[in-house]
């Protein structure tokens, strides 16, 4: 059934992709003025992942109360940009990639637990060629490299009292394939689908100890720089 479930969300996202592919591209080879030249510029981006689940559950039982909320997959990331050629640019990323938090309460005894993987990645991004004359549609490939930062709590409060705090690093890689479109010399938007590949957390951070998983992402950025 999970794999049921992935499949039909990879589905509805590739569908949107193609959908938003089309008008974007049409827009940007329509616009006058589009950035043409990129070096020695900046970006800053915000990205959101489309391929993120998020719940919130509630469950009560005899003398059992349970309260949930989480967030599985790539999630989001302020991502940083400067291009040393007008194909070739340095990357940075600071993201989040599963966050969650529930509470439990049996009787005299309460647990709340809290987890986070937060990564920061830093790589190139490179555009080998563009889609249109005005250079407005920019496939680009991206590999980025870096540390995975895995925090989780558990707090227990009642008949049983204690505290235990994990913090642990992963080493995690992405690769992804994009476009971005130019609207006009500020804005950007992307679109990209990837695949993050990490090693194990010795413990579980949140409901998983590996985080590999492939992403789809759209972006929204601000262009700057002489």
């Amino acid at each position: 059934m999970r794999y049921k479930i992935f499949f039909i969300s990879l589905f509805k996202i590739v569908l949107t992709l193609l959908l938003l592919a089309i008008p974007i591209s049409i827009v940007g080879q329509t616009l006058s003025n589009p950035e043409k030249k990129l070096r020695g510029k900046h970006a800053v981006e915000l990205t959101f992942g489309l391929l993120s689940e998020m719940s919130n559950t509630n469950e009560l039982s005899s003398g059992d109360v349970t309260t949930k909320s989480s967030a599985n997959g790539f999630i989001g990331s302020l991502d940083y940009s400067y291009w040393f050629e007008n194909n070739l640019a340095f990357h940075l990323s600071v993201g989040v990639t599963d966050a969650d938090a529930a509470t439990s309460v049996n009787g005299a005894n309460t647990l709340v637990e809290s987890a986070a993987v937060i990564p920061l990645l830093f790589g190139l991004k490179y555009q080998p060629f563009r889609m249109s004359a005005s250079n407005a549609v920019r496939p680009y490939l991206s590999a980025s490299v870096g540390p995975y930062f895995g925090f989780a709590s558990n707090v227990r409060t009642g008949a049983i009292t204690g505290t235990e705090t994990i913090s642990e690093t992963a080493l995690g890689s992405r690769l992804a394939v994009g476009f971005d479109v130019s609207l006009g010399k500020l804005f950007v938007i992307g679109l990209a689908a990837g695949y993050r590949l990490v090693t194990d957390f010795d413990n579980r951070i949140g409901a998983e100890t590996n985080y590999s998983s492939p992403e789809f992402s759209l972006s929204f950025g601000i262009v700057f720089g002489r």
